[in-house]
């Protein structure tokens, strides 16, 4: 499990990103404007604040966090006793209960990675030999989705209408090129059958052992987005469309960078993650023009590096800012988690209530939905829990 904190980078495929309502031209002006250096917080919404509110513990465990969330403010997640070892429970929490979603048959774990606005859920867990499998919650128990013979299978979408997206491999030898991108359709006739459509890699590749494409987001309309790696580009973000062929585009590099990853999407199909210049990172938006035009987002003011890992469709993005060494992969300053909206870009931190935030640090950020609410998790007396923020009028 790959968690969006504010001290650790992100090198794996990524869990979070965001689903949501908006409009695509404003939220392209706005980044623009980011992008231009126009980052001053203004008076009106450096008094913007979010409210926390603790999701709770599921009894017996130690430390609880958030994968996801969706636009009904329903959070999933997992939960681990004080040694986590192929041992957690996914959790869903919806109107102030945390219910455990339980565990595929024989299984020692599971970890819940989406919800969906019926309430149904997808995640990852084993059937007792500690591999992943992907599962969706059924009224009779979770339901495993593609048994893959001892394969790894990740989930991580969950469509309104059941379809869920995610990645697999049927290898144990560990050739990045048996990972694929994949879409689960649930049978009309059987809804515990789930027929699978592998999505396509980037073409040109001379050597097919190099070649990969592993999407890390999905949203509603079935758009994907992620990275593909072949000998002839190296690693590269790539976006998925949602035709019948799911055909794939290298979104390439921010002008002057020699590597991308994408990691979150919205449904007006914008796509945010980084870009890396020579010992560097920058978090990037792809915006949904027909060149996917890549436009930079500042990092905090006296920072140098950051990543951008989740938007929604208002186009609030989230991601982290840090200072480097130039010249280095050093970090000079810890990773912060921030948030870019309405024209700033701000420590999450800092934006917490003092009344409901009092006690809380922030130390990780796994989705934003399209009202703006966060799926997080913060420490409170030196608990690790789950949290949602919810942005106050």
């Amino acid at each position: 499990m790959t968690l969006h904190t504010a001290t650790l980078p992100r090198h794996a495929p990524s869990r979070g990103g965001g689903d949501g309502t908006g409009g695509g031209g404003r939220v392209a002006r706005t980044l623009l404007a980011l992008s231009l250096g126009l980052a001053g917080a203004t008076g009106a919404w450096a008094q913007a604040r979010y409210a926390v509110t603790d999701l709770g513990m599921l009894p017996g465990y130690a430390t609880c966090v958030t994968t996801k969330l969706n636009d009904q403010g329903s959070v999933v997640g997992y939960c681990a006793p004080a040694v986590e070892n192929f041992n957690q429970m996914g959790f869903v929490w919806n109107g102030g209960t945390m219910t455990a979603v339980g565990k595929l048959t024989g299984g020692l774990y599971s970890i819940a990675n989406a919800v969906n606005a019926t309430g149904k859920v997808t995640g990852d867990g084993d059937n007792g030999n500690g591999r992943p499998q992907s599962w969706v919650s059924s009224p009779t128990g979770l339901v495993n989705i593609f048994s893959n013979n001892g394969g790894n299978t990740h989930s991580l979408f969950i469509g309104d209408t059941g379809w869920v997206g995610g990645y697999y491999t049927k290898s144990l030898s560990g050739n990045t090129s048996s990972w694929k991108g994949a879409i689960w359709t649930p049978s009309a006739k059987d809804p515990r059958k789930y027929s699978t459509l592998d999505l396509p890699v980037l073409p040109g590749g001379i050597d097919p052992k190099s070649t990969s494409s592993i999407p890390s987001a999905f949203n509603q309309s079935g758009q994907a987005a992620g990275y593909a790696s072949n000998d002839q580009i190296g690693q590269h973000a790539a976006f998925w469309n949602n035709n019948a062929a799911h055909s794939i585009v290298d979104l390439g590099v921010y002008p002057g960078d020699w590597s991308s990853l994408a990691w979150g999407l919205n449904d007006l199909g914008q796509v945010v993650g980084t870009s890396h210049p020579p010992f560097g990172s920058r978090p990037v938006l792809w915006n949904n023009d027909p060149a996917h035009t890549a436009v930079a987002l500042p990092p905090l003011p006296g920072d140098n590096a950051g990543q951008a890992f989740a938007i929604n469709n208002l186009g609030q993005v989230l991601g982290t800012s840090n200072l480097t060494v130039p010249g280095t992969w050093d970090g000079a300053t810890p990773e912060r988690l921030v948030i870019w909206r309405d024209g700033g870009v701000f420590t999450l931190q800092s934006l917490l209530d003092p009344v409901s935030g009092a006690g809380w640090t922030v130390v990780a950020a796994a989705a934003i939905n399209n009202v703006g609410q966060i799926a997080a998790t913060a420490t409170f007396n030196g608990q690790t829990r789950p949290v949602l923020l919810t942005p106050m009028p």
